[in-house]
């Protein structure tokens, strides 16, 4: 369910999640932006606020990417490139927009494996490190300090990249991610985690799902019905 849409007001939002976590409901897909508003925005903090005391999960996609003057029009770009570079734009919002300072038991899990954030990690910080007029005006913790408190989604379609992101959120920070039913989503749900041979049998197993019982704060046993 996507609560973050520009035709309701940030009241009705939260109104929406108290209602929904009355009815089970553990987590909420929001998009990468609201107009121009990016996700540090300050219109969303009692969002956050909410999600943070009832202990949901805000899980982010990309949508309606920058076209870059229309360059990005040919080979599928948008999506290719643009969906990517789009969930890093959030990510760095959230990280230097001392979003998880203020709201440090707030959980974001964003998709794709974070997109293109993993490999600009580096290039991120240094320029929070060498131009903190211009990238540190919000928030005093180095986005590299932070960003193993965010979660990501592991449909990053090769090991190498998988390696990366580990490497950037940690490997009990991953769930699996689909993207169902549409054509960028593993062919093979679940294929590049367990072929990453230097994943155990328990890590595979909590990338597969035992990770998401931990981030959705699930009781494993209300999953099933034992007389079944």
């Amino acid at each position: 369910m996507n609560i973050i849409m520009p035709r309701f007001g940030i009241k009705r939002k939260t109104t929406e999640v108290r209602r929904c976590y009355s009815l089970g409901m553990k987590g909420f897909e929001i998009g990468s932006h609201v107009g121009d508003k990016s996700l540090d925005h300050s219109d969303f903090w009692p969002l956050y606020k909410v999600c943070e005391e009832l202990s949901v999960v805000l899980f982010v996609h990309p949508w309606d990417m920058h076209m870059w003057d229309g360059r990005l029009q040919k080979y599928w770009m948008p999506w290719l490139v643009g969906m990517p570079s789009e969930t890093a734009q959030a990510i760095c919002s959230v990280l230097m927009g001392n979003i998880l300072v203020m709201f440090p038991k707030l959980r974001f899990c964003f998709a794709h494996g974070g997109g293109s954030y993993p490999i600009i990690r580096g290039r991120v910080s240094h320029g929070w490190n060498v131009r903190p007029d211009l990238c540190a005006m919000d928030c005093h913790v180095a986005p590299n300090q932070l960003d193993g408190l965010l979660w990501t989604d592991s449909l990053v379609h090769d090991a190498a990249a998988l390696e990366l992101l580990i490497s950037t959120v940690g490997k009990n920070h991953i769930v699996l991610g689909t993207d169902y039913p549409f054509p960028l989503g593993e062919l093979e749900v679940g294929k590049v985690v367990e072929e990453y041979q230097p994943f155990s049998a328990l890590d595979r197993e909590n990338l597969l799902w035992k990770n998401a019982i931990q981030m959705l704060d699930l009781d494993e046993n209300t999953l099933f019905d034992k007389s079944f």
